[in-house]
């Protein structure tokens, strides 16, 4: 028999489409107190000047390619609370159709991006959280782009996670569960290798697949605990363990980054177990001002044997690439490597004027070699002008070191600004430009290098 609690719960998320929904006009959203859906829908055209994300001439590549393409961009929020639980759910689509012939294989009518949030029973001494996060997005590809049928290196990701939150009372809280993710990654059949395409004349035929077609199994635990020592700030603890399985431990060394000159005609891909303890604070210190930081370490131990074995059962185990193990064996052990930081603040000097800077550093586990350890710079504005118009910034650098058999050293780089005019609250007109380009910050992997500009124009209703 269900209590009070309980059947107020399975109300609230059996009848999110049909209870305290009224008329609304637009603007006004659809719903009522305790539940409202918001649609939206962008439309407009971008122009980029390096569709394809190719060397430039600066580095002494091919040309680039530019195109100019339209898109249109819907997507729906749905929020609903009541005492027994909380529901979040967003969802967007996003198609791309370019009008120039010649790069048309960059046309894509699947992007998706989609996640939900639950929280049961948030002021019981026990209750239980479920978030789930999805996309499915797609990587121009480099290599040979303009004669494939389809210029995109797809991912599939999805990241589940439950947790049983506690609330003991006081300023503490605790929530402790797991995590389950799936990634896929898949490139176009002509991108696929076979022992035709070998450098070398090898003994197998077993037409493995280059690093961009793989998956990735993930799942661990979740700890994280809070105590609040002032009602909207907190010492955080979080703490957590993921164990990574790989379909292909071996892959044929071909693909963008990827060179049978650096790593041989073999690529591993091992297993891993990676943890990370992160502890600091977080929370509103002044009505203008919310802050993180937060520092800790974290490991990532990597399986040899998941190698060894994968090549044993292709019959290539004997191939001298596994007998040194110096690249894909490495881990993730010590200082400074395993040193984490996240630093942030956000700051509102005026209503509706918000200006955040952050710095992150982090790894993570990553599809052609072990590990990508990372330092990455936010800046970001976002404000309100005369009601009508609205103004963002931002900026980011990123400075990659990967880690493995393949080992590079990047810097990633993104601008961008946007100008909104409202014409009405639910419509506005909407302007910008972006730049993003990749560098080999050692120069020894100048194929990765691009530069790419975007500007773009379009409208935005929001019922």
């Amino acid at each position: 028999m269900r209590t009070p609690s309980q059947a107020r719960a399975f109300v609230l998320l059996a009848a999110l489409g049909a209870s305290s929904v009224a008329v609304a006009a637009p603007g006004d959203h659809i719903g009522g107190e305790n539940a409202t859906l918001v649609p939206s829908l962008d439309v407009g055209v971008q122009h980029r000047t390096n569709v394809y994300l190719q060397e430039g001439e600066a580095g002494g590549g091919v040309p680039v390619s530019d195109g100019t393409a339209l898109y249109v961009n819907p997507a729906i929020a749905l929020n609903a609370k009541s005492d027994a639980a909380t529901f979040d759910l967003d969802f967007s689509y996003t198609a791309r159709k370019f009008f120039q012939s010649d790069v048309q294989n960059l046309d894509r009518f699947n992007i998706l991006d989609g996640g939900l949030r639950l929280n049961l029973l948030p002021r019981s001494p026990v209750g239980f959280k479920i978030n789930d996060r999805m996309a499915l997005s797609g990587y121009e590809a480099e290599d040979d782009a303009q004669v494939s049928k389809s210029a995109y290196q797809s991912h599939f990701a999805n990241d589940l996670t439950g947790l049983i939150a506690v609330h003991p009372g006081g300023p503490l809280e605790v929530d402790a569960g797991g995590r389950l993710g799936i990634d896929n990654w898949s490139v176009p059949e002509e991108f696929k290798s076979s022992a035709d395409d070998r450098a070398t004349d090898l003994s197998t035929t077993s037409g493995l697949t280059g690093p961009g077609l793989n998956s990735r199994l993930s799942y661990g635990g979740l700890l994280r605990a809070k105590w609040r020592f002032f009602p909207k700030t907190a010492v955080v603890l979080d703490v957590d363990y993921t164990r990574n399985n790989w379909a292909d431990n071996v892959l044929d060394a071909q693909g963008d980054g990827v060179s049978r000159e650096e790593v041989g005609d073999y690529l591993a891909v091992p297993d891993s177990s990676i943890w990370r303890a992160r502890t600091g604070l977080r929370g509103r210190v002044t009505d203008k001002l919310v802050v993180t930081a937060l520092v800790g370490f974290g490991q990532a131990l990597y399986s040899e044997d998941s190698v060894t074995t994968a090549a044993d059962e292709l019959g290539i185990g004997d191939s001298a690439e596994f007998s040194d193990t110096t690249g894909f064996a490495t881990d993730l052990k010590s200082f400074p490597d395993g040193f984490l930081a996240e630093v942030s603040a956000d700051y509102s000097p005026a209503k509706a004027h918000t200006f955040t800077v952050g710095y992150r550093r982090d790894f993570q586990d990553t599809y052609f070699t072990n590990y990508v350890g990372y330092d990455r710079l936010l800046l970001n504005y976002e404000g309100r002008f005369a009601e009508r118009v609205g103004l963002e910034l931002s900026g980011t650098y990123r400075s990659e070191r990967y880690v493995g058999e393949v080992t590079r050293n990047d810097g990633l780089m993104k601008v961008g600004g946007e100008l909104a005019y409202y014409v009405k609250d639910y419509l506005s007109i909407r302007a910008g430009s972006g730049w993003h380009g990749r560098r080999s910050t050692d120069g020894s992997h100048p194929e990765v290098e691009y530069d790419d500009v975007k500007v773009f124009g379009g409208l935005r209703f929001v019922y």
